[in-house]
């Protein structure tokens, strides 16, 4: 390559056009594989067919908390599912309903990520690029939870919104009701989102205590209305399946945070330098306070039992606001470096974009012809599976509920909420057990082929080792695929419709 051919590359990598253009193209090229594959007829993760199942028993007037313990359980508040229900009267499935809620929610949540750092730098270039990197930071690090069937995304454009009104509005009298408001309503879409109104009573505690005062007694009174709404629209045990218990895995947060963040290694370091500036920056302060705050609770909540690298979406969206903070402020004019500031803003930037297509090769999304291939074989595979249950007429269990609920399966059995029931005493495994031993099942259904000694091969956060052993002496699989295995009764007595559980 020629000198004059490096130099026209040079100027072609540190002019702000083209740089904004690389930005785009790679923030795209994350995105193919997420949204192409919520369009498909497939089950992205185990939510996916509870939240489906939850909104069509909304949609025909039936409560999803009708009980305080039972083989079903609902411990999300009641307006996701109600908003889903409402929506599928007009789109008449509730899977991809959900599914473009979810993605709705991304992208107003790095809407609103652009318009803050907009305002806190004055430089509409720094907003685009915070928002695309926001974009490809959630396509990226946990493109498995962007684009299903799950109400978090939309819930944070809910407390994102009232993180904005606060930045751009944090004088006016209103704006502290309004943002009440906001945070509730998404509270009431997904619940664990505390870190956004603990930041903010941090905040509010340094800028004045009448404020906090002011904004805890808001959440208050929205939120008791907000609570006899879930539990009219809901039933009468909404608090009792909200905080049904889970268990806690003390060493997860340790190695699920050092998972989630190594790959971003550049960009954190790079966060952290900006981190430490806007401390003493009273207009960046709340921001700060965020990233620390959300950090310290994502982490702990990581180690909740079921719970996915999704616990970290709140951190990841103040890592976004940081590093849009970074990429207006970075440059290096110093006489001894070759460069302009200029040029060294541009550099910082491509470093930044093109570090996302590490954290996409670790997960596995890097070649979309790959990917492509890949989910249509899992599209085939599911769409066997559903054809094979709907031949099978009768109750079912399924480690993928979204199956049972395509195959018109009633609901009868939660895996993954009712485990955890029996692993805290609250339900009796021996009433399930006993239903698989009268064959009162006409399939079950696993996400493994079984082991070699014939057990089903589950996890034990949604099958206790009796049920596996019970299906094991009572059930021979009759469908095998690589990712699935379901099993019929093993002798000729026929099934039965039974429910395990109390409704």
């Amino acid at each position: 390559m020629t000198k004059s051919a490096i130099r026209s590359l040079l100027r072609f990598l540190t002019n702000p056009s083209s740089v904004l253009w690389l930005c785009i193209a790679v923030t795209v090229y994350t995105t193919i594989m997420p949204l192409y594959r919520a369009t498909m007829f497939l089950e992205i993760k185990y939510n996916e067919g509870w939240n489906a199942y939850n909104a069509a028993i909304l949609a025909h007037h039936g409560f999803i908390y009708p009980v305080r313990y039972g083989w079903i359980m609902a411990n999300y508040p009641v307006l996701s599912f109600f908003t889903i229900a409402q929506l599928g009267r007009f789109t008449h499935d509730y899977l991809y309903t959900g599914r473009f809620l979810s993605w709705l929610g991304l992208i107003l949540s790095c809407i609103f990520v652009g318009i803050i750092v907009d305002h806190l730098t004055r430089s509409r270039r720094s907003g685009v690029l915070a928002g695309l990197i926001c974009l490809a930071l959630f396509c990226t690090c946990d493109h498995y939870n962007v684009g299903m069937n799950e109400p978090q995304l939309i819930a944070q454009a809910f407390f994102m919104a009232g993180l904005l009104l606060y930045v751009l509005y944090r004088d006016r009298p209103w704006t502290l009701a309004a943002i009440a408001l906001l945070f509730v309503v998404g509270g009431n879409f997904k619940h664990n989102l505390i870190d956004f109104p603990i930041f903010l009573c941090i905040e509010l505690l340094i800028v004045s205590r009448r404020r906090l005062a002011f904004f805890i007694l808001m959440i208050a009174a929205f939120e008791v209305p907000a609570y006899y709404l879930n539990v009219h629209i809901g039933g009468p045990f909404f608090l009792d399946q909200l905080l049904v218990p889970r268990r806690y895995l003390w060493d997860k947060p340790l190695w699920v945070s050092f998972d989630y963040y190594i790959v971003l290694l550049i960009p954190v370091v790079a966060a952290l330098y900006t981190l430490a500036r806007s401390f003493r920056i009273p207009e960046r302060r709340v921001i700060a306070i965020f990233f620390v705050v959300s950090f310290a609770l994502d982490t702990y909540f990581s180690g909740g039992e079921g719970v996915s690298v999704n616990a970290f979406f709140s951190n990841t969206l103040a890592l976004a606001i940081v590093l849009g903070l970074f990429l207006h402020d970075f440059g290096v004019p110093h006489p001894r470096l070759p460069g302009t500031s200029a040029q060294w803003n541009a550099a910082a930037t491509l470093i930044l974009f093109y570090w996302m297509l590490i954290p996409l090769a670790c997960n596995d999304a890097f070649f979309p012809i790959e990917n492509w291939n890949d989910l249509h074989a899992q599209q085939q595979r599911f769409t066997d599976q559903v054809k094979f249950m709907r031949a099978h007429p009768g109750p079912a269990i399924c480690e993928s509920i979204l199956v049972c609920y395509y195959s018109d399966k009633p609901y009868i059995v939660d895996p993954f909420n009712s485990a955890s029931l029996i692993h805290a005493g609250k339900l009796d495994e021996n009433v399930l057990v006993g239903a698989i031993h009268a064959h009162q099942f006409a399939v079950l259904q696993f996400n493994k082929p079984p082991l070699a000694n014939g057990l089903p091969d589950a996890p034990i956060e949604r099958y206790t080792p009796a049920v596996l052993q019970a299906v094991r002496d009572n059930y021979t699989p009759a469908f095998r695929r690589s990712d699935s295995t379901i099993y019929i009764p093993a002798s000729s007595i026929p099934s039965q419709p039974a429910n395990p559980a109390p409704r």
